[in-house]
């Protein structure tokens, strides 16, 4: 599975409409997104708090309105160089809604940032109006969100939280392949947190031996995505979709 991050953070301005269309064009399987709440409650596709490093706003998310949110320049402060390519080019801050109509058969993997149980219910009623729960994945880092989403709405798939990850890690090191995964069977890594290598073969195979897949973050260079497709990963989230297809092309013509 390609996934990209965010569209693309590198090719165009991250979580926005021409980074989504990027990674389409280059073969991605899932759109992997930044959710946060505007002040009157609409869902915004973007990563940070604060709207200072992405556009040409300032002040936090949380304080605006959907019409104010709109108003601002979403490409305003993407870079090639010394040159800023996508200012006063149209490019605006999505909600969920619009995203989910642009690209109705595209997957999506939705980060939910604010640690708030409003913006569990408010991505799940997206995700139920635009007939797209089936599609998609709720993550996020915060475990009360992901806790709260499980009781709640038990029809959506969710990936792993810290806890989860925890739990499992602790599993592996003691070979406990029992009962490990119980509403969470995805699980979305970096290849390594801190001394601790997440991306081993024998954590891979570990994993899939308890019915779970893992995915990695953020790969950019071509070597490391060949290296866990190697290993087994199940899906590859990175800026770089126009890399990875071919990578990815190139790993299933010689495994079949």
């Amino acid at each position: 599975m390609l996934l990209a991050h965010r569209g693309t953070s590198l090719m165009a301005p991250e979580n926005t409409l021409p980074a989504f269309e990027f990674a389409v064009r280059h073969s991605a399987d899932v759109l992997e997104i930044d959710v946060r709440l505007s002040r009157d409650g609409e869902v915004i596709v973007t990563h940070d708090d604060s709207l200072e490093r992405t556009t040409d706003g300032t002040g936090k998310v949380n304080a605006l309105g959907l019409h104010e949110l709109k108003q601002l320049d979403a490409g305003y402060r993407f870079a090639c160089g010394e040159q800023f390519p996508w200012r006063n080019n149209g490019v605006q801050l999505l909600t969920l809604s619009e995203l989910l109509l642009a690209f109705p058969d595209v997957g999506i993997n939705i980060d939910i940032k604010d640690n708030d149980a409003r913006a569990v219910v408010a991505v799940a009623s997206a995700l139920e109006t635009h007939a797209a729960s089936e599609r998609s994945v709720v993550a996020s880092f915060h475990d009360s969100n992901l806790r709260f989403c499980r009781r709640r709405y038990p029809q959506l798939r969710t990936s792993a939280g810290i806890a989860d990850v925890k739990k499992f890690y602790w599993n592996y090191l003691l070979n406990h392949r029992k009962e490990i995964l119980n509403q969470c069977t995805l699980f979305q890594l970096p290849m390594r947190h801190y001394f601790l290598s997440l991306s081993s073969q024998r954590f891979i195979n570990f994993l899939h031996s308890a019915g779970g897949e893992v995915n990695y973050w953020t790969i950019n260079d071509c070597q490391s995505m060949v290296q866990l497709l190697e290993r087994g990963a199940d899906g590859i989230v990175t800026d770089r979709a126009d890399l990875a297809v071919d990578v990815l092309a190139q790993f299933n013509s010689k495994s079949h």
